[in-house]
């Protein structure tokens, strides 16, 4: 915990960002917001940016408080009303990273640093307004070839859904192959939003497609971002404090050396992929490949693939209903259970597991 004691005004200010954030300001997702809120009847001021790689940058001040709000450690929610009186802000699961005090007599005035869960920004006037069209930001993913310019569709139930680049998306790539940034927000996927489309369901399908291009590209795309809208007028902000990795260029299946690779591997593979996920938790082995892909070090690797290739070996034994005292103890005894229902390992090398 940091606390330095000096005086805390009222709010940071939009100065503050752009000198924190410094060349890379001009690319936030979400550019500077402030406004007012309430917890336990105290006033607070906040202020929010999302910078380009989907980080959540968010700042609650309060003045003129009793001195045991330094002992604040969580919020477990605050809501809130933007200065212009245009958005209203609700916020969960608020850690308190730092702290800024100034202590006078029986006062104190305090910044929090905090890192929220979840934010979920409202136009306050969008009703009878609906939302037409979901926009989700990808971290991480990219594509080659012409796709760059014009986007590709893929199609998802009764829905087509547009990938495009984002306009920043060549000058990020530049700042990451300089090490200024090590991962950013550089495309998105545009999604229909039908009159009985809920935002769960929106955002469980947005999920569902980062996690599959995160195995095909071998980068954790997470949504950090997505913007709800009508007739292009933004009336929802939904933001999430996301796992970010480092980006990297290795990948599988990309529309660059397979053409349309991509929409090739949604309309053969996406609702398969969906499918296992529900029965052995997929994205878990996602996660171990992509850990593959970033580690340098050759042991280390090998060691991941074997954590990888077991993880999924024991949830498809359980899926298949096996107790899990008969699965094996190790990789042998466990491939050899697989082979029972798989087939793969000629009988010849059976007898060795």
């Amino acid at each position: 915990m940091i606390v330095s004691l000096h005086l805390a005004k009222n709010m940071l200010g939009q100065n503050y960002f752009e000198k924190r954030l410094g060349d890379i300001y001009q690319y936030s997702r979400i550019a500077y917001k402030n406004g007012k809120g309430i917890i336990n009847d105290r006033e607070y001021f906040w202020e929010l940016c999302v910078d380009a790689c989907g980080n959540i940058i968010f700042i609650l001040s309060l003045c003129n408080s009793l001195q045991d709000s330094t002992n604040i450690s969580k919020i477990k929610h605050f809501s809130g009303v933007s200065d212009d009186d245009i958005w209203s802000l609700n916020c969960t699961d608020i850690h308190i990273l730092a702290k800024e005090v100034e202590v006078s007599e029986k006062l104190v005035k305090l910044v929090l640093f905090c890192l929220p869960s979840s934010i979920v920004l409202v136009r306050k006037d969008q009703l009878p307004s609906e939302i037409t069209l979901a926009k989700a930001y990808f971290s991480n993913f990219n594509f080659s070839g012409v796709d760059c310019e014009r986007g590709f569709f893929i199609n998802v139930g009764s829905k087509k859904f547009c990938f495009q680049t984002l306009e920043t998306n060549k000058e990020l790539i530049k700042l990451i192959e300089i090490g200024r940034i090590s991962n950013a927000l550089l495309s998105q996927v545009s999604i229909p939003v039908n009159k009985n489309d809920s935002i769960s369901a929106i955002e469980d399908e947005a999920n569902s497609i980062s996690w599959f291009l995160s195995l095909l590209n071998l980068n954790l795309g997470f949504i950090p971002i997505i913007e709800y809208s009508s007739d292009s007028e933004i009336l929802q902000y939904s933001l999430e404090n996301t796992v970010k990795t480092s980006f990297c260029r290795r990948y599988i299946i990309d529309n660059f050396r397979i053409n349309e690779g991509i929409p090739k591997a949604f309309e053969s593979c996406y609702e398969s992929y969906k499918n296992w996920q529900t029965k052995i938790d997929i994205n878990s082995v996602i996660g171990f490949l992509v850990e593959i892909n970033q580690q340098e070090y050759i042991d280390l690797k090998l060691a991941v693939i074997l954590m990888a290739y077991e993880s999924l070996l024991f949830k498809y034994l359980l899926n298949q209903r096996l107790s899990q005292d008969k699965i094996g103890e190790n990789i042998q005894q466990k491939l050899g259970q697989i082979n029972k229902y798989l087939r793969f390992i000629p009988s010849s090398l059976s007898n060795k597991f």
